[in-house]
């Protein structure tokens, strides 16, 4: 019996109108290798399932179903559940390599996956971790935008891409199979984000990184991420800090200047971490012990003693970091 080579993992919620798009877009890609389709739902209100039952009468085969329970009218962390979906998945994928598909994205290359596995496969990139290209961001056909700008194929190294503040969406990375024995850190389960998918590879080896645009990541305005603030933005990035700190220490150096900008933000606009929105996270953070987002966003409640060396703190990175823009505006110019 072949082995399966690779394992699409597309998330959902409520995602009726565009799952149909996305499900089409990898079943219509040009593989001549074994590959499963994996379908998370988070509890879809709408008819998000049916259309992917749909699906999977077509293709029993290839495609599977899990769908998380979901009580009605429950306020639910929107971090949590994704990161359940996510790692639900992972512990049920048989694939030697890995990729995640946002339910409401999808591919515009019939050969990306072939692309990608070909490179991976390759003796010449063995060494690497993962294989990512470019994408759009999509709003209309008449209206999107390039996420990244190189115009050839290369290695970036992962310290490199994680120091200079490099992003390549969760669309496009294919990655080694780490996971066969399924995730055991427990921290995970609740910050299994875009970045730390990225995150957990990066002592694993280099990325591959491909010129070709190919997925659309389609750009909603009532979705999650769209819908809350500036600042609230900044402390869902800001949380990743402490669990990079828990998960490798060894790029502590570079998850520091990563990061610099949110705690920046903060530090800046202490006055807009109202006290509904630190209540908010409040219990999240102390549950995981993230002391550095604590210690943040707290900061115009500190005595004035603290806010003092949080400042001289603050001063002392942003002239560390002025050192190394340059290199960073040139590193994520070409990619």
């Amino acid at each position: 019996m072949e082995d399966i080579k690779l394992s699409v993992m597309i998330t959902t919620y409520n995602l009726q109108d565009y799952i149909d798009k996305a499900i089409e877009s990898v079943i219509s890609q040009n593989c001549d290798f074994k590959y499963e389709i994996l379908v998370g739902d988070d509890g879809s209100s709408d008819g998000t399932v049916d259309r992917v039952k749909v699906w999977q009468k077509k293709y029993p085969e290839i495609i599977k179903i899990f769908v998380m329970d979901r009580e009605p009218d429950k306020i639910y962390n929107r971090i949590e559940r994704a990161s359940a979906n996510r790692i639900n998945l992972i512990n049920n994928a048989g694939g030697d390599y890995l990729i995640f598909l946002d339910g409401d994205d999808f591919y515009i290359d019939d050969n990306k996956l072939k692309k990608q596995v070909d490179i991976l496969d390759s003796d010449e990139y063995e060494g690497c971790i993962a294989c990512a290209h470019n994408i759009w961001m999509y709003w209309n056909e008449d209206k999107k935008e390039k996420i990244n700008k190189a115009d050839k194929l290369k290695v970036v190294k992962s310290r490199d891409y994680w120091k200079y503040g490099m992003y390549l969406h969760s669309d496009t990375i294919m990655f080694r199979n780490i996971y066969k024995s399924g995730i055991v850190d427990e921290l995970l389960k609740d910050y299994y984000d875009d970045n730390i998918i990225m995150f957990c590879l990066m002592d694993k080896g280099d990325i591959v990184y491909i010129p070709d645009t190919m997925v659309c990541y389609r750009q909603l305005e009532n979705s999650s991420w769209n819908s809350v603030d500036d600042m609230e933005k900044n402390i869902i990035n800001l949380m990743d800090l402490d669990v990079e700190f828990a998960i490798n220490k060894s790029f502590k150096r570079e998850s520091i200047l990563r990061h610099l900008y949110q705690m920046y933000f903060i530090w800046r606009n202490p006055n807009d971490v109202t006290e509904e929105l630190y209540n908010k996270y409040c219990t999240k953070i102390n549950k995981g012990k993230l002391s550095w987002t604590k210690h943040w966003i707290g900061y115009k409640n500190c005595s004035n003693i603290r806010k003092l060396r949080m400042s001289l703190w603050m001063l002392f990175m942003l002239l560390r970091y002025s050192f190394i823009k340059i290199n960073r505006t040139l590193l994520r110019k070409n990619l």
